[in-house]
């Protein structure tokens, strides 16, 4: 895996390479396919971005194709200290004497569809997709299964069929009177179905702003920290929502890629639990992101034998390498998170 291994050892010792993470632009210029524009950007990535970790980042360097990188590979090393992984932000898992947030990752297939329940509050982020025929769409099952009889809002993070196809069935059964869109511009049936059911329902409609926050209670905030309607598809676009509950964060990510990633990286901090961007794409893979993250836990929302190959084996291992345990809806069912904010605990539908 490219991204994942790092040159031999005596390679990257020999003291005639150049090393990415203290080469100046006029040493980058030197080697042969690196220009003066693509000199400076290497020294921007590793001075905003990151530090290379290993010379295979550099092909997320804009100028740097595959080709380019197989010829400098004989001339470079990415020399960087030994930071251990990141473990101060977990938190102990115990049984708790008193839940503030609960957190159901629903196994509704290739989709994503959460909820988040605390005090008298229950939102949906996302609906999964929608059902077959006259069936209503899976996350009606899975919510019913969940114990869940009443939704208070469902809110999704962009307008795809694997996350909106519910919303109408979510909105209609759970007797929810509000929808938040995230206002991105993407026609499809779905959802102009879904809008229409808004207006002939009198269903509350909102679109976010992009500097939303909502006190589910007051221990338990949702917030958007990341928008951006002009990305170049709706899965770059999608709104990032983090909760938080005491030291417990977790960042619902919907299916941002790594255009989108690569800009989120510079702010990001580490984070309890990542809801794993796209289902595990490798269109979704940028190592610096996983390393500032760094969450206790990732959790994939994926289908059992979903014809896309989600998740992809070096998206799991790298999730693995910064210390994430690792979570997935088609081998666990509803995964139930549990926090008191200190703390946390998690069972499943399969595994008790």
């Amino acid at each position: 895996m490219i991204l994942l291994h790092i040159i031999a050892v005596s390679t990257l010792l020999d003291p005639g390479l150049l090393d990415l993470n203290s080469a100046s632009e006029a040493e980058l210029c030197r080697l042969n396919g690196i220009g003066q524009s693509t000199a400076s950007s290497i020294v921007e990535y590793r001075e905003t971005i990151s530090p290379f970790a290993s010379i295979e980042e550099l092909l997320f360097v804009p100028g740097i194709g595959p080709a380019t990188f197989e010829s400098l590979i004989p001339y470079i090393s990415a020399l960087s200290p030994d930071v251990p992984v990141e473990t101060s932000h977990f938190l102990s898992e115990t049984a708790l004497s008193d839940t503030l947030l609960t957190v159901i990752f629903l196994d509704i297939g290739n989709g994503d569809a959460i909820v988040l329940q605390a005090g008298e509050s229950t939102w949906l982020i996302d609906g999964g997709p929608p059902g077959m025929g006259a069936t209503r769409a899976p996350v009606v099952q899975q919510l019913r299964e969940s114990g869940v009889d009443s939704l208070s809002v469902v809110a999704f993070t962009h307008p795809h069929a694997d996350h909106i196809g519910g919303c109408s069935d979510a909105l209609e059964v759970f007797h929810c009177d509000m929808l938040i869109d995230p206002g991105i511009d993407y026609p499809s049936p779905i959802y102009e179905e879904l809008l229409q059911y808004v207006l002939d329902s009198d269903c509350g409609y909102s679109v976010l702003t992009g500097e939303d926050r909502w006190d589910l209670t007051e221990d338990v905030s949702l917030e958007v920290v990341w928008l951006e309607r002009g990305a170049g598809s709706p899965n770059e676009a999608s709104a990032v929502y983090l909760v938080t509950c005491g030291k417990f964060t977790l960042l619902l990510t919907g299916d941002i890629e790594n255009e989108t990633i690569m800009r989120m990286t510079p702010s990001q901090v580490p984070v309890t639990v990542m809801k794993v961007p796209h289902h595990g794409s490798r269109s979704s893979l940028f190592p610096p992101w996983f390393r500032r993250s760094a969450p206790q836990f990732a959790i994939f929302c994926c289908g059992r034998n979903n014809p896309f190959g989600h998740p992809h084996r070096d998206v799991i291992e790298c999730w693995e390498s910064v210390g994430a345990g690792i979570l997935r809806t088609d081998r666990l069912g509803n995964i139930f998170l549990y926090t008191d904010g200190e703390s946390i605990n998690f069972s499943s539908s399969f595994f008790h």
